[in-house]
């Protein structure tokens, strides 16, 4: 049974909690998903527990999954031009510490188009707007990159 907290955004946990995606997206009205992961997430099968889930609820997607460990500018800036040409208006980031952390920076960059240089965005930049709606599904443990706005880039 998946458990529910909302503090300044909504977590779910346990067994079943990514089965709450599709929900949560539907009831926010979004229609395309950008899904951010690693390669070897999709490789391994893992991406598909999660877009299983959006094809069966009817909900298109992208992946994006060219991000490396220890993500870098430009992992960013082409995920920047690939959620523009897939037309998205959500992530859902599956990963690690990198996929999270570059899901993170293009969704900044994208609500905040004047920051599209990567590197204007160190320390604490003055953004305007928030991040385009993301869901995290963490698939380790330790790094936090799901619960917190900071993101580390190379």
């Amino acid at each position: 049974m998946a458990n529910r907290i909302v503090l300044n955004t909504i977590s779910y946990h346990g067994a079943g909690a990514i089965q709450e995606i599709p929900g949560e997206l539907q009831r926010r009205g979004y229609k395309k998903v950008f899904v951010c992961t690693d390669p070897d997430l999709v490789k391994f099968g893992v991406a598909t527990k999660v877009t299983d889930l959006l094809d069966e609820a009817g909900i298109a997607y992208s992946v994006y999954s060219d991000i490396k460990p220890n993500p870098t500018i430009q992992n960013v800036t082409d995920g920047v031009e690939a959620f523009k040409a897939a037309e998205a208006d959500s992530i859902v980031t599956i990963g690690g510490g990198s996929a999270m952390d570059t899901a993170k920076a293009i969704g900044v960059i994208i609500t905040n188009p004047e920051f599209a240089d990567v590197r204007s965005l160190e320390g604490v930049a003055p953004t305007k707007n928030h991040a385009v709606f993301t869901i995290a599904v963490p698939t380790t443990a330790g790094t936090a990159a799901e619960v917190t706005i900071n993101y580390v880039i190379t």
